[in-house]
């Protein structure tokens, strides 16, 4: 009895402590992607570069194994993962995912990780490019770049305060066990309602970025699935940890990489869309 009544005290304190950790290395890391951001440039290039470049080592490195992981390996994949967002800034979306796939190749036979691996990697220096690329648009860039982060923010709170409120059946129980149906609808409309807030701030056109942001909220879900699916496959809980309380760089942005990679593909192969924003 008084085991019980010692564990819900202590169980209290730790959950706090935890919730302060988060809340603080989330708070940090919020402030300097959004410095890094606003300024643009070679800052918003080299920020971008050095998050999948972790995003890249940590894939790599839940691949092969944490024990088997050697330091050759951990370079090439952060370079395999780094360097593509670098060559967008200078050269263009499309070059960059050329390079993606070429380091992404190389990267396969240095990793030994599969197939599987170089794919990963592409997407995610790719998605990294793409961002880069949005965000150097002349005129419209730092709106888009702050439009992918609102939406997925509020994909995420949406499906979260659905989720709970409402539950119901399970969106992938397989593969994350906590979504819902309900929480990836509620996710939807959170992300259309804030993307039409934007656009009638922005003057932008409401009907067209409430779509988009549809299709991203969906997208940016996969990406949280394609995450958890990689974790659950290879045995780990997180992809690290690196920012404290959160687990992995891929962890916090699984959701921003899979939206960038989808608005980067869209806008690349439609350009007029980009006068939405």
């Amino acid at each position: 009895m008084s085991g019980g009544s010692t564990d819900k005290p202590r169980r209290r304190d730790a959950f706090r402590a935890d919730l302060k950790t988060r809340v603080i290395s989330g708070a940090i890391l919020a402030i300097i992607g959004f410095l890094n951001i606003l300024a643009g440039g070679w800052a918003t290039a080299l920020f971008v570069a050095l998050g999948t470049g972790l995003m890249a080592w940590e894939l790599a490195r839940m691949i092969v194994g944490l024990t088997n992981f050697t330091k050759l390996q951990a370079v090439a994949a952060f370079i395999a993962g780094s360097l593509p967002p670098l060559v967008a800034y200078i050269f263009g979306f499309q070059t960059a995912v050329g390079i993606a796939a070429l380091v992404a190749a190389l990267a396969m036979i240095v990793l030994a990780c599969g197939w599987k691996g170089a794919v990963g990697i592409a997407l995610l220096s790719s998605a990294g490019a793409a961002f880069v690329w949005l965000r150097d648009i002349d005129g419209s860039g730092l709106a888009i770049a702050i439009w992918i982060i609102l939406v997925v923010a509020f994909a995420d709170m949406g499906g979260y305060f659905a989720g709970r409120a409402i539950g119901g059946p399970k969106l992938a129980p397989k593969l994350s066990p906590n979504k819902t149906w309900a929480g990836a609808i509620g996710g939807i409309c959170f992300a259309m309602i804030v993307s039409v807030i934007f656009a009638v701030i922005k003057d932008g056109n409401p009907l067209t970025l409430a779509l988009i942001a549809a299709v991203n909220a969906i997208v940016s879900q996969a990406g949280d699935l394609i995450e958890s699916t990689a974790k659950r496959r290879y045995g780990v809980k997180d992809s690290s940890g690196l920012i404290p309380g959160h687990g992995g760089v891929w962890d916090r942005f699984d959701g921003v990489i899979a939206a960038s990679l989808f608005l980067g593909a869209l806008l690349a192969l439609y350009p007029g869309l980009i006068s939405q924003w």
